[in-house]
Order: C-alpha cells, then structure tokens, then sequence
C-alpha cells in the first residue's frame, strides 16, 4: 500500500490533495443541485426546444425540424401583436409597481420601528388565498355590473357604466400589479432596512435636502432590491397567463397565445416555438438587469 501511494503520488497524483481540489468540493456540495436542475429544468426546456423544431400534422408531431415556426412566432400578426402588447404591458406593470412600492418599502423600514417584522407580513397575506380566486374576485370588483361601477352611479360620479376598467389592457395591468406589488415591495424593504442611519444623518448635518438625501443616498443604496424586484415583477408579467386570460376580454398576449396552440390550435411546435422565444427574451433582460447589481447583493 505505501508502495502504491508513493507510486501514485511519484506519477504526480496525489489522492490526499483530491478533497482539497475546487471542482471536487463544487462537485460534492453542488453537484445533486445540479443535477436536479438539468433534469427538471434544463430537460424540459430542450424538450420544448426540440419539439419546437418539429412539425405538426393531423395532430400527429412530425420529425421534420427546420426554423418555421420561430420565423411565424415573429412574423405573423397575431404573435407580433401578442409579443407587443405582454412587452409594453409588463413594462408598465414594473413601473407602476417600483412607484407604488418604494415609499411603502421605505416607510416599513424606516419608521416601522418594532413592528417592521408584522408590517412585511401584511405585505404577503394575499399569498395565503389562491390567485385564481383572488383574480376572479376583481373580475366580480370591475365588470359592467360589479361592485365599482354600481357604486360610482349610486354616488352620480358616471351615468353609466364604465366599460375599460375590465376585459381590457387597463384590466390585465391592473391585474398584474396587484399580483406581482410584493415582489417588489419585499426586495426593496430588505435593502432599505439594510442602509445605515447614519449615512442619513450626516448628510442632513452637511446640509443636504430631502430630494438631495434620496437622490444621492437612499436611491443609489436601494439599487440592488429595486433590480431585483423588477426582475421578478417583469418576468412574472410577461409569463402571465390567467390575468389576460380573465382580465383581458380575448387581448393578444404571450401566455394566452401559447395556450392557444397547445390547446384549440393543437400546433405544439408552434406554441414551443414562442415559449422559446419568450424565454429568449426574459433571458436576454436579465443578463442586461443583472450587469447593474450583483447577485449577493439581491438575495
């Protein structure tokens, strides 16, 4: 045996040296992560990239791949128009959330003193109820003959009621902020409470206005959970599927599109196709968001 070490080590191998070696420890801790990853993750995704490629006739997939459907997912009408309509939705979703967010994160961590801690669980109450239900709530809240419209003619505001507020993109945004508001409301809270008084203090001693102390302290400071926050709040969105389809009257958007084809279409390499291209562009945002903050920084 001490022949066959020396052997092993004189071949310039060293066995005690293994457990030192990076990849080995990368391996030993991430490795069943990884794994689990490729095959509920990354699997599926080749999966549908495949099937993508493929045809379909008589309902049946034929293995003839080319780039058809990718071409159709840009070029036809109605997938251009979808494409349009979740990019500027979802855009507007993540801005109205960022400023709906920011003084309710910076109030919970500012002054919420001791009770910060009951004050951020009220942000995620509404996770305790189903989304669904909660959608289908406002859809009983903003129809023809809901609650709002019927109040707003009771008090004289409006002489009849009011058609945009559902099965339209005001709907579909209105409906999107409300789901994904925590999303952002939570990463934000978490690097505001993170920023020292201190730094507020000096610059107030210095001089420095209000508009000053945000501009050059609290907003700066804040940038990771602001980045963070619009990655989920904006990936959520334009992954969206039940707010358009309850909230949107038939609008075209990504999600319902992709259900389409996969359902009354019955074309999956076309519904794969822009579940591919969907995730292209999601991609493509997060490798630009995520040059501006670093990951140890958002979570």
């Amino acid at each position: 045996m001490v022949e066959s070490a020396q052997s092993s080590t004189e071949a310039g191998f060293d066995l005690s040296n293994l457990s030192e070696n990076d990849y080995t420890r990368l391996l030993t801790t991430a490795g069943p992560v990884l794994a689990l990853e490729a095959v509920f993750f990354v699997g599926p995704l080749l999966i549908m990239f495949m099937i993508s490629l493929m045809d379909m006739q008589n309902f049946n997939l034929v293995r003839e791949y080319s780039f058809a459907n990718f071409v159709d997912g840009v070029t036809k009408v109605q997938n251009t128009t979808a494409f349009q309509n979740t990019t500027f939705i979802a855009l507007l979703t993540t801005i109205a959330s960022a400023v709906i967010a920011f003084p309710i994160a910076y109030y919970i961590a500012r002054f919420g003193g001791k009770y910060k801690n009951q004050l951020a669980a009220l942000v995620i109450i509404p996770f305790w109820t189903n989304y669904v239900v909660r959608i289908y709530g406002w859809r009983i809240i903003l129809s023809r003959d809901g609650i709002l419209n019927k109040f707003l003619l009771g008090v004289g505001v409006i002489d009849e009621p009011l058609r945009f507020i559902l099965n339209s993109q005001f709907a579909i945004w209105f409906g999107l902020v409300y789901l994904w508001l925590p999303f952002m409301i939570l990463p934000l809270y978490s690097t505001l409470d993170n920023i020292e008084d201190y730094l507020i203090e000096a610059a107030y001693d210095l001089g420095a206005s209000r508009w000053k102390v945000f501009t050059r302290i609290v907003l700066p400071l804040s940038i990771p959970g602001l980045v963070a926050g619009t990655i989920f709040v904006f990936i959520f969105s334009m992954g969206a599927y039940i707010v358009p389809s309850l909230m949107g009257g038939g609008i075209p958007f990504v999600g319902t599109r992709i259900q389409y084809e996969f359902g009354f279409g019955a074309d999956w390499p076309a519904g794969s196709a822009l579940g591919s291209i969907l995730m292209l562009i999601v991609l493509a945002v997060l490798g630009i968001m995520l040059k501006y903050a670093n990951m140890e920084d958002l979570f």
